[in-house]
Parts: structure tokens; sequence; C-alpha cells
């Protein structure tokens, strides 16, 4: 029997939103140590846990579906998920946790992002009209620590924006080639942080290649 790949799913919200990516991997790494989860370790002159939060959040936004995925020591098919979930700080909930059939981790395809906004103007009804009959979005986007730039047509990863009971939803693709940013979605649609009533939330992900 070779490794087995856990699944774990889990939300963030109130003021665990504005951890990073590092920081959010760190406090999980914590606590599966202080759960006593046997998840194998990488090979290597500095070995890691095996484990990847699939897809990168956005420092500031709540989300409804994060993944973390760990391969566990080999032997071991199950671990104590409620004994993680004493670890967790307040903020972060795990939904749920199983042991996939996949020997890979599964990918996102798609997210849904709602953006409460603080009353819906007609301004915000035609911009948003107009990006989506836009061919081409070209935003900037910064290409690492060297403040360096490129630009970037996100239109393609841009599948709908929408009026949900005043709140915006927008569904955004994901491919190998990238996906759209939160902070580009917000400039596109010309909002600042005056203009929103809460964070902003990714309530749900497509995920390619479960198999629990």
């Amino acid at each position: 029997m070779g490794q087995m790949l856990a699944v774990i799913r889990f939300r963030v919200e109130g003021d665990l939103r504005y951890l990073s990516h590092a920081e959010t991997m760190r406090m999980f790494q914590r606590a599966l140590v202080r759960a006593g989860a046997k998840v194998a370790y990488s090979q290597g002159y500095n070995p890691h846990l095996r484990m990847s939060l699939v897809l990168p959040r956005s420092v500031g936004v709540e989300s409804d579906d994060e993944m973390l995925c760990l391969w566990l020591e080999e032997g071991q098919t199950a671990f104590d998920v409620e004994r993680l979930k004493g670890e967790m700080p307040e903020g972060i909930e795990i939904v749920s946790a199983a042991i996939s059939q996949a020997t890979k981790v599964p990918e996102p395809s798609s997210a849904r992002y709602v953006i409460k906004i603080r009353r819906t103007e007609e301004s915000v009804k035609a911009r948003i009209e107009e990006l989506m009959t836009s061919e081409r979005l070209v935003v900037e986007r910064k290409t690492g620590e060297d403040s360096g730039t490129k630009t970037v047509d996100v239109r393609p990863f841009l599948e709908s924006i929408s009026e949900e009971a005043g709140d915006i939803a927008v569904d955004c693709k994901i491919s190998p080639a990238g996906t759209i940013r939160v902070g580009e979605i917000l400039g596109l649609l010309q909002l600042t942080a005056e203009n929103l009533a809460g964070p902003v939330r990714r309530t749900s992900v497509q995920w390619e290649g479960i198999a629990v």
C-alpha cells in the first residue's frame, strides 16, 4: 500500500482572512503536528510535510471552500479529524475530511466570488454590462517582488458577473494558464474599499479529480 491522500475542506472567515498563503500553511503544519497526524515528509536535504493548499486565497478574502491535501505516512489509512478540529483557531472551520482514492491532488476549474456592496448604483450595473460585452479586458499585473509588471488579458477567465439580491456574484474560470485575481475584479468593476459592505467571499469552487 502506498501513501494515501487526505483531502480536507475548510472555511476561512473573520480576522484569519488576513493570513497569507504561507502563514496558512504554517498554521496547518503546527496544528497537524499537535493533532498527531501521521503526515509523510518529502525527500531531500530539507524535508517538509507533504501537503498543499490547492487554490491560493487572496489576503483579505473569506472563503467557504478551501482545500488542503496531504499525504499520509506509508501504511496510514486515516487520521483523527476531530482532534485536528480542536487544534484550529477561531476563524478556521474544518467542513469535511476524507481519504481519497486519487493518485494526485484535485485541480480547481472555476470559482465564484460574492462582493457585498453598500448599494447597487446604475453605474455599477452599466459597468457589469460593459465588462461582459467586452472582447478583451487587459490589466497590469505585478510579476514579482522586483516591482515589474506585465499586461494580461483576463477576459478568458471571466465567465459571468451578475447582481444577486444587491450583491455582485462573479464566476471565474481557472486553468493551467491562470485565472483572474480578486483585486483585478474589483479594479475592473471600479470598486474601492469604501464601496464594500463586507469582505469579498469565495463561496464555491469546482474541483476536478476528486475521488473519495
